[in-house]
């Protein structure tokens, strides 16, 4: 029995005009409906925990300055976003 046909948005107008503009470059892969270790956006959000752990914010203004400087920084480093699509578990990207 095939498992449910994931979110809606995969299979939107939108998402299949991506797809067809660029025909042999983009792959969809189903992935488990749980399964955060295939997932390199949670590798992102580890990194970002990691990094800002054991701080105290008194707002939420604050912490969400804090969240948009780290993903800033993110955005300047390339070979760390490169490190996230490396682990053998997500290697199914290819850039």
């Amino acid at each position: 029995m095939a498992g449910p046909p994931g979110a809606s948005i995969h299979t939107s107008k939108e998402v299949k005009a991506f797809l067809a503009a660029r025909p042999g470059r983009v792959h969809l892969e189903r992935l488990p409906a749980y399964s955060p270790e295939l997932n390199p956006t949670e590798l992102v959000w580890n990194q970002l925990k990691q990094r800002l752990k054991n701080r105290v914010f008194v707002s939420l203004a604050e912490l969400t300055a804090a969240v948009l400087e780290q993903i800033s920084q993110f955005e300047k480093d390339s070979k760390l976003i490169r490190v996230f699509f490396q682990k053998k578990e997500v290697a199914f990207f290819t850039y």
